[in-house]
């Protein structure tokens, strides 16, 4: 098999992926150096979950980035906050070919419902360490980081259906 690679990554498909990733590179770029002035997104991640626990009944104190629940202490890192999923979701909203119009659209709910199944994850995440701490990190590690993944390819196609889909069932008409 005799594949050009200069003529595949000049394809749509190609300056698709090399989009992507000078997105992907830029915004974790920019992240990294803001990290430090981003920690309100770390604080605020723990005082909605601080909120929301008490509504099931689950009393808890926040300190910071510090949730403790039922004896459970949770500390609010970066990957705790969606901040690195909505990266990935927002260079490939970046990177596909459609109009800004169509990018605002899918950008701005799409980091809404990444943002709000992570505070869920978090929820469930605590619920877990506190009735079932064996179970804390096979539910923390493994099966919401896979669940995430595909969380935000299932957002990235709904937006493609949804938004770049129905522009392109329009213009067919």
């Amino acid at each position: 098999m005799n594949v050009d690679i200069k003529a595949e990554l000049q394809s749509e498909h190609g300056r698709f992926i090399i989009g992507f990733a000078l997105a992907v590179l830029v915004l974790y770029s920019t992240y990294y150096v803001l990290r430090d002035e981003l920690s309100v997104i770390r604080m605020g991640t723990a005082a909605i979950l601080g909120f929301l626990l008490p509504l099931i009944g689950m009393e808890t104190s926040v300190a910071g980035e510090i949730v403790t629940t039922c004896g459970l202490s949770l500390k609010i890192i970066d990957e705790c906050t969606a901040v690195f999923s909505i990266i990935v979701y927002a260079s490939a909203i970046i990177a596909y070919p459609t109009s800004i119009r169509n990018k605002v659209i899918g950008f701005f709910p799409g980091i809404l419902i990444l943002y709000t199944l992570d505070i869920i994850r978090l929820i469930v995440l605590a619920i877990v360490g506190v009735n079932s701490p064996g179970a804390f990190e096979f539910v923390h590690v493994y099966l919401w980081q896979t669940t995430f993944i595909i969380f935000v390819v299932i957002t990235f196609l709904i937006w493609l259906r949804v938004v770049v889909g129905r522009e392109e069932n329009v213009g067919q008409r």
